[in-house]
């Protein structure tokens, strides 16, 4: 029927259709393109973040709010990030820098781009430190090197290149330094 009482307006059914059609089509494209963006800013964030979820504070949690942390999840890592001052053995400088005390895992996603590559995979291991490209480059510092940070001396395991969550613009006034959080302590720095 339909078929029959079109034959006097074909134009018009097709014009009908191939609205209908491209309307269909429209939707599905702006709902593919939604969804692949949303997945994309997903990916990206954790990449930049360097893990899924990143929970911080200036003082330590009261226990309930402790008990509620040690719930999420069974992969986790701690830092400590302040600005303290270290001392180039060698060459006898100081800077202020960025201190970054870290154990666990950390990145999960994206990983610490070091020269040598192992360092940023092994550097947790011992006493000692992944060291900003431009310090390195600043005070004339190379691999093996010692630093000293608080009352502890590092030995420079790698040269730090790139790190999640990292900006050129946060690491021009105190670029970063990675060392074991097992060792803070004695660097006499936490009172």
């Amino acid at each position: 029927m339909a078929w029959r009482d079109s034959r006097r307006n074909r134009s018009r059914l097709l014009l009908f259709l191939s609205s209908i059609i491209l309307g269909i089509a429209a939707l599905v494209a702006t709902f593919s393109f939604g969804y692949n963006l949303q997945h994309d800013i997903n990916d990206q964030a954790k990449a930049l973040v360097g893990a899924d979820l990143v929970i911080d504070y200036n003082r330590k949690p009261d226990p309930q709010m402790q008990h509620m942390l040690d719930s999420l999840g069974n992969q986790r890592s701690r830092e400590r990030t302040f600005a303290s001052m270290i001392y180039f053995i060698k060459n006898q400088g100081t800077r202020l820098v960025q201190v970054k005390a870290l154990e666990g895992n950390y990145p999960y996603y994206g990983r610490l781009e070091t020269m040598p590559v192992e360092a940023g995979l092994h550097f947790g291991k011992g006493r000692q430190a992944l060291v900003d490209k431009t310090l390195m480059l600043q005070y004339g510092a190379s691999i093996g090197d010692s630093i000293k940070i608080g009352e502890l001396r590092f030995v420079i395991s790698g040269i730090l290149i790139k790190s999640p969550g990292r900006n050129e613009m946060s690491t021009t006034a105190a670029p970063p330094v990675y060392i074991p959080l097992r060792y803070l302590d004695q660097t006499g720095l936490m009172q």
